[in-house]
């Protein structure tokens, strides 16, 4: 009696190697959302942070200590204020040299690409810049 082993039939599609693995396309560093959530919140003119926080459920203080800070330390909040601004992001934790750092990963290259269209608008308005006090006016 012989017993043979099944094959699997050859219409089966293998897994990739990286199944799972984020895409790299789809993912922003943690300084660079930083920089986004920045220019976001200094839109808003003086004293309207404090009651739009209130507003939607933002602690006033981790808001404040964005808007100073340098360190990874606020990626969850950083995570919850891309999705109040209609960016939904998935926070990665990566270990890079020696240490953890945080990256954002975009749910579609759509909102990505969305994103670095604001994100390019507010590093670089379409307007002039204010003249300095010392350039002639004409």
């Amino acid at each position: 009696m012989t017993t043979s082993i099944p094959t699997p039939p050859a219409s089966t599609p293998l897994e990739p190697v990286n199944a799972g693995f984020p895409d790299p396309a789809l993912i922003v560093s943690y300084a660079t959302v930083l920089r986004y959530i920045r220019h976001r919140l200094n839109t808003l003119l003086h004293g309207q942070l404090k009651p739009w926080a209130q507003e939607h459920k933002f602690n006033y203080a981790r808001l404040i200590e964005i808007k100073k800070l340098e360190e990874e330390t606020q990626a969850v909040l950083l995570q919850r204020l891309m999705a109040h601004f209609q960016f939904p992001t998935e926070l990665l934790r990566i270990i890079v040299h020696q240490s953890r750092r945080h990256f954002f990963m975009f749910t579609s290259l759509e909102n990505l690409a969305r994103f670095k269209s604001e994100l390019n608008l507010f590093d670089n308005p379409p307007f002039d810049a204010p003249a300095s006090p010392n350039s002639p006016t004409t």
